[in-house]
């Protein structure tokens, strides 16, 4: 963490400093109206963004928190748009996991972490994140982090007994919305008898999520391999589930490559170039659960 960087993220205050000089969160207030400070480098990266350790000065009620300080790998956020797809996504799962908690009236309930969207707009040294780009800010997740299901039908080896909300959640959500949507690629931390989730997946019947939203591939992969829990039979949901047997050899031959730990990418424009009688095929097989519902 060399040559100190000075970088400026504002969304509600009018000129803050951000400090990226200090490695870990060896921080200091700079006492200027600051939002946050974090590191010159990142400390973790996915597939498709980096992370920066950071810390938050405003608001009040989270100052001297911890946070992490997030930007996309593949392109420049120049517009406070173009994090509209993550946004609308992390909502829509905490619209989700807010309503399983009530129903579930589970003893280790769900959250989405705290985030906002922010833009740099002061500079010192050249870097990244550069200036005026848009990032997300999120609250530090303490604990011991954990991938439990990916947006492909991979589920973390013994989730069922040790973390039984996940795979639950995950299949309350689709039946909770009628088989049009399923919150996915649960990772994150269970810390005072609660979940928070940071990077969740909407997997949806159009794919309108972005490219993690395998859309009906990755709802199809979910099933293959989800083992219904405890709480999904407290739920109520067992037998709410659709019989894959028809077509899980065609599934595993045309996208058992997806099935991994990592989070997969499946771009709009693959998603609508599949054959519409591959996608009606898969569609009549999940849907079949909600019949008489729907009709075809």
């Amino acid at each position: 963490f060399n040559d100190p960087l000075e970088l400026n993220l504002n969304l509600h205050c009018s000129a803050p400093f951000i400090e990226m000089s200090r490695p870990n969160w060896d921080f200091e207030d700079p006492s200027d109206g600051t939002d946050a400070s974090f590191a010159s480098a990142p400390f973790a990266e996915g597939t498709s963004r980096r992370a920066y350790r950071a810390m938050r000065w405003t608001p009040a009620a989270k100052y001297g928190q911890k946070a992490v300080v997030k930007e996309y790998k593949d392109m420049y956020s120049w517009a406070q748009g173009d994090w509209d797809t993550a946004v609308n996504t992390y909502k829509k799962a905490k619209d989700l996991a807010d309503r399983f908690n009530v129903e579930s009236r589970t003893n280790t309930p769900i959250r989405i972490v705290d985030y906002n969207i922010q833009r740099v707009i002061s500079q010192g040294n050249e870097g990244t994140p550069k200036l005026n780009e848009w990032v997300m800010v999120e609250d530090f997740l303490e604990g011991d982090f954990q991938k439990y299901i990916s947006n492909s039908g991979w589920v973390k080896p013994g989730c069922v007994i040790e973390y039984p909300s996940m795979p639950a959640f995950a299949h309350w959500s689709w039946v909770h919305t009628g088989g049009s949507l399923m919150v996915s690629d649960l990772q994150g931390v269970l810390y005072n008898s609660k979940y928070v989730l940071t990077d969740p997946v909407i997997l949806s019947l159009e794919g309108g999520y972005g490219s993690t939203d395998l859309s009906l591939v990755g709802m199809g992969l979910f099933f293959l391999s989800h083992q219904c829990t405890n709480m999904c039979g407290s739920l109520g949901i067992v037998n709410k589930r659709p019989d894959m047997s028809a077509i899980k050899q065609f599934m595993n031959s045309e996208f058992g490559s997806l099935v991994q730990m990592a989070t997969s990418y499946f771009p709009k424009e693959k998603f609508d170039s599949l054959p519409a009688q591959t996608k009606r095929v898969i569609r009549e097989v999940l849907m079949k659960t909600f019949q008489p519902r729907y009709q075809y």
